[in-house]
């Protein structure tokens, strides 16, 4: 197209030369030279017909790449996002990738500090005078984090979906973390449970954060109600996770045949936010002859304040019977069978308190739980733990935009059954690239 542009122009300035030359050239009887210049004049409005021709063609094909283009990555309806090719659905595809190197100062307690031992009550940590432990430097990159997100507007309202992973699936594989959609008021899938508190969770490189928090993910169905301008009102059933009972020869899964029943309130405004959230739930024996039903319940209260422009207080408390197993980090059983097959929810209490600066990056939180045995529990089951404590304290840094370096200290601390203590510490440096 170019090439034949430029040709257009060399030939209207070469019959312009030659006109010239014609007009000084040797006279000429009067009639040839107005027959040349009618020539002359016919050929130029050829050529800038042609030429005005060609240029039109141009814009209409630069202007047809265009709509192409935009039909093709069209921008979509939220931040980040883009519409999919024909649809009127707004996608996104997001997520970090993070490295974690880890010192630990006493003993291998392995990706998390307070690993997950649901129904052991973080018992990872060694007692006193075990000396089995051993120092452990390592690094591993399994927090990587993949999100999928979506947007379809519908005449029901706005429908979104959501499919997150991450690499904590057993070795190196892809678990699934989020997977639900939702549709006006209902929202359906796995996704965070209805007891937790986003609002009010600590900001930690370790992966769990301090005992007595609250981060779990449940298959739920939820309906949502706003009850003003910052109040909302939530209602879900969720799966219940089969919930722990302790017997005189170890843990079995509970035979549950209901879901959990939850309820939250949330309050949010320009100072902070206030949650209040709970859960009604079964556990079920069946051995034999045997066959014991209890109801287990559990209450979360939660708020973070702003303490002025860079400084925020958090706090979480938490108090459970049977109904924080499997729910808060450090919680203990969901339920004991007795001697007489008598099933009887184990009393969990436990949260955290965080203070953190923006201005320079820093946090620090301390986390608690009491696990309330009674004695005939205590003696079968020696080794779990009644109480944990932790600390994390850390600093951030962003040197670069999507990117953040944090590194923290923790220090945990239990007390078993049978009145053995112990405790461990880890460093850590996380290093989070964002996309």
């Amino acid at each position: 197209m170019m090439g034949r542009y430029r040709k257009i122009r060399f030939v209207t300035v070469f019959v312009g030369f030659v006109m010239a030359l014609a007009l000084f050239a040797a006279p000429a009887a009067g009639g040839e030279i107005d027959d040349l210049k009618a020539q002359i004049k016919a050929l130029m409005e050829r050529l800038e017909a042609l030429e005005a021709r060609e240029k039109k063609m141009k814009a209409d094909m630069m202007a047809a790449q265009e709509a192409a283009r935009k039909k093709a990555v069209a921008t979509g309806d939220f931040p980040g996002s883009w519409k999919m090719p024909g649809s009127n659905t707004s996608v996104s595809f997001s997520g970090y990738v993070k490295l974690d190197a880890i010192y630990d100062i006493d003993q291998d307690l392995g990706d998390s500090f307070f690993i997950y031992d649901w129904g052991g009550g973080a018992s990872g940590i060694l007692l006193d005078g075990d000396d089995s432990g051993q120092r452990k430097a390592s690094l591993h990159a399994r927090q990587t984090r993949l999100r999928f997100d979506s947007l379809t507007p519908t005449s029901a309202g706005q429908l979104k979906t959501r499919i997150e992973t991450d690499f904590y699936g057993g070795g190196n594989a892809l678990r699934m973390r989020h997977a639900y959609a939702s549709l006006g008021p209902v929202l359906a899938g796995q996704t965070w449970s209805t007891i937790m508190d986003a609002n009010t969770y600590a900001d930690t490189v370790d992966f769990e954060g301090p005992v007595g928090v609250i981060a779990v993910r449940r298959p739920q169905v939820r309906y949502s109600q706003a009850m003003g301008k910052n109040l909302t009102m939530q209602v879900a059933l969720e799966d219940p996770n089969a919930p722990t009972i302790l017997t005189s020869s170890g843990t079995v899964s509970s035979k549950e045949r209901l879901p959990n029943l939850l309820a939250a309130l949330r309050l949010g405004t320009n100072w902070g936010a206030v949650n209040v959230s709970g859960l009604v739930g079964q556990v079920r024996y069946e051995e034999g002859a045997v066959e014991e039903d209890l109801a287990i319940t559990a209450l979360h209260l939660g708020a973070n304040i702003g303490l002025g422009k860079d400084t925020r207080l958090w706090g979480t408390f938490n108090v459970g019977r049977g109904g924080l197993d499997k729910t808060m980090l450090g919680a203990s059983a969901a339920a004991v069978l007795g001697a007489d097959n008598e099933l009887e929810a184990l009393d969990s209490v436990g949260g955290f308190v965080g203070l953190t600066q923006n201005w320079s990056g820093s946090g620090f939180y301390y986390g608690w739980v009491e696990n309330d045995f009674e004695e005939s529990a205590k003696a079968a089951h020696p080794s779990l733990s009644q109480s944990l404590q932790s600390i994390h304290a850390n600093v951030w840094w962003s040197p670069a935009p999507k990117m953040r370096v944090g590194f923290e200290y923790m220090h945990g601390w239990r007390e078993t059954n049978g009145g053995d203590e112990g405790d461990a510490a880890r460093l850590q440096l996380g290093l989070v690239y964002s996309f």
